[in-house]
């Protein structure tokens, strides 16, 4: 009787929550279940092509229940019109993302509130002064990524995730003042943290009835998050009690150092300072510049070798300005208009980041004339702006001259917001300009790159993941 009882209460409670979770003038959308909400009517994989049919059927809001309360937003207009609002600037809260975060509210790219606001601008101040997106960190990208070059000449090598690991060092040479050997064991393991975060789709489960198993059965259903996060968690602690040993010793020369200092600085009194946060910052930080960039460097190399005649275009140009020796530098930049056109049209062709990370409603708000109750959580398509036919002439075709005005000078584009746009812009947005530059300039200078003899030409249509991924294909750096 006892177990009867329980059970006809809890399907009582579902059928009540089922009910009443749909508030009145809520944005139309997909069929909702009890418990499992409209999850069984939205695609795993490739999510920003699911928001776009949705957004055909139901209109510019499409109301979801993941069994969250849920928006999509893929038109264009109302995609620009809410990265710009206040109100849609949160962040979810969730078992994953704590759990990614050591069980706490932690970090810059999911946390909000004034920690959040204080961590952010510290984070993006000091980094400046190591070289995050200036000119001091060209020594940075030139010396890394000279020594993979080297690796390159007359190779046939497999382009994925082939940068990745250049890319961590130039970051890490900031944050921890270091850089790895090439195949160090510790680097490796680094990366494979990183890989099994983006390529498991962790953006859907954090939205989805898999959220929901995870709070319940969290061993069952995400037995790797943990692991990897502890791997992580137990090497940054390592590097924290080094740089402690020093800090009263010398001057701090990196981002790690500068924070611990901040930290000792405000012990005593209320202070968002601590080593967990700066632990879940530095992943911040790895997850958003290791992955995004080196996937950008390898989709560069999917359209080189898929259309040589913009390649020799490139080539030329850069022959033209520099010497065949002279290494390139950010203040080239300006003298090769083609070959920046080339990388954000590398970009608008297939964005690494098709969608933001998710966003929370901070208070009761609308949105097109529909009713948004605070915490809804907000799916935002930047894919949409990209990849619409209205905004760009033959959006389907690689044609980078759409980025030149007549003069033959780069266009600015509203539309073109592969790092996103207001509050929540990527924090290394300038990072990631300034080496997408330097590195691919670097690579079409040195080599012709090509499909290997007997093999198929290389597919544009992207792995899955929080962030996308070229399919694996294999390409033929020559000399030139």
């Amino acid at each position: 009787m006892f177990w009867v009882l329980i059970s006809t209460a809890a399907v009582l409670y579902f059928l009540y929550t089922w009910m009443t979770m749909k508030p009145k003038n809520f944005p139309p959308g997909p069929p909702y279940l009890p418990i499992v909400g409209s999850t069984p009517f939205i695609a795993r994989k490739h999510f920003h092509l699911t928001m776009d049919d949705l957004g055909k059927k139901y209109g510019p809001v499409v109301g979801l229940f993941t069994p969250d309360r849920t928006i999509s937003v893929s038109d264009p207009s109302t995609v620009l019109e809410v990265l710009r609002r206040e109100e849609f600037q949160g962040r979810p809260d969730s078992y994953l993302i704590r759990e990614r975060n050591l069980n706490k509210r932690l970090g810059i790219a999911w946390n909000d509130g004034p920690d959040w606001v204080e961590q952010r601008r510290f984070t993006l101040r000091h980094l400046k002064e190591f070289g995050f997106g200036r000119t001091s960190m060209e020594q940075f990208v030139i010396e890394e990524f000279e020594e993979l070059e080297k690796e390159l000449e007359n190779k046939t090598v497999q382009v994925s995730n082939l940068f990745n690991a250049s890319v961590m060092n130039v970051l890490w040479s900031m944050m921890g003042g270091t850089r790895f050997k090439r195949g160090d064991p510790q680097l490796q393991k680094l990366l494979n943290t990183l890989n099994v975060l983006f390529r498991s789709g962790f953006f859907l489960r954090m939205t989805g009835i898999f959220s929901l198993l995870v709070d319940v059965f969290p061993n069952i259903f995400d037995p790797h998050g943990t692991r990897h996060m502890k791997q992580f968690e137990e090497f940054m602690k390592k590097v924290i009690d080094q740089h402690e040993r020093v800090l009263d010793k010398e001057e701090p020369t990196d981002f790690i150092g500068v924070y611990l200092k901040e930290m000792k600085k405000q012990s005593g009194g209320r202070s968002s300072f601590s080593d967990d946060m700066l632990i879940a910052t530095c992943l911040d930080l790895f997850s958003a510049g290791g992955e995004s960039i080196g996937n950008t460097l390898s989709f560069a190399m999917l359209y080189m070798v898929l259309y040589p005649e913009v390649q020799e275009k490139v080539q030329k140009e850069i022959d033209r300005h520099l010497r065949r020796n002279q290494t390139p530098t950010l203040q080239d930049r300006s003298s090769l208009p083609y070959t920046e056109a080339v990388i954000m049209e590398i970009q608008r062709s297939n964005s690494i980041a098709p969608l933001t990370a998710p966003h929370r409603v901070t208070r009761d708000t609308e949105l097109r004339g529909y009713f948004i109750p605070k915490h809804t959580l907000v799916l935002i398509s930047v894919w949409s702006l990209l990849q619409d036919k209205c905004h760009w002439e033959d959006v389907n075709s690689f044609r980078p001259e759409r980025f030149l005005d007549d003069s033959g000078k780069v266009i600015k584009d509203d539309w073109f917001i592969p790092f996103g746009l207001g509050k929540r812009v990527c924090a290394g947005e300038a990072f990631a300009r300034n080496t997408l530059f330097l590195v691919f300039t670097s690579l079409m200078q040195k080599f012709t790159v090509t499909t290997p003899l007997g093999k198929s030409r290389p597919e544009t249509f992207p792995l899955p993941g929080f962030t996308t991924a070229p399919k694996p294909f294999e390409v033929t750096f020559t000399p030139r």
